[in-house]
């Protein structure tokens, strides 16, 4: 009899960082992706992100929605 077993779900909870100048780079798949950008805007008076994920087959980046928290727009690259 033959089993079939499911893949290993690895989630890393904590992106790794590095810098460069002023950039943070942030790794949000293991295979070194590139899969967008976050950016810092204004609204309203305050700060919010907005990140902006890269379409390798149309050679362009598609703004996601805006967020309150840099961390919930690194995941909306991440889960999007």
């Amino acid at each position: 009899m033959q089993t079939i077993t499911e893949p290993a779900l690895r989630i890393r909870t904590v992106p790794l960082a590095r810098a460069r100048g002023d950039y943070r780079i942030l790794d949000v798949r293991d295979d070194g992706e590139i899969v967008g950008y976050v950016d810092r805007i204004d609204v309203a008076g305050d700060t919010a992100y907005r990140a902006r994920r890269y379409v390798a087959t149309e050679r362009r980046f598609v703004e996601l929605p805006s967020v309150w928290s840099a961390d919930d727009a690194v995941d909306t690259l991440r889960w999007s």
